[in-house]
């Protein structure tokens, strides 16, 4: 079940079977709505994160202030 009660539509074995088997994830080159890179290629992967992080950097952390009692 999911958070909203409803169940699942995942098949999780044909999932869990394509991890197990390192399958390869669809991908287009030609089609625009496949995104920027080859979730494949690793170097590809990682050059569009560096790129990301580099153009917009993760925001800092918040530092608790400790009260003075």
């Amino acid at each position: 079940m999911t958070i909203s009660g409803q169940p699942s539509r995942t098949d999780w074995d044909r999932v869990r079977k394509s991890i197990a088997t390192d399958e390869p994830i669809p991908y287009d080159a030609n089609d625009p709505d496949d995104g920027p890179y080859d979730p494949n290629d690793d170097e590809a992967v990682d050059r569009f994160l560096i790129e990301t992080n580099r153009v917009n950097p993760p925001a800092p952390a918040e530092k608790k202030i400790a009260k003075a009692s």
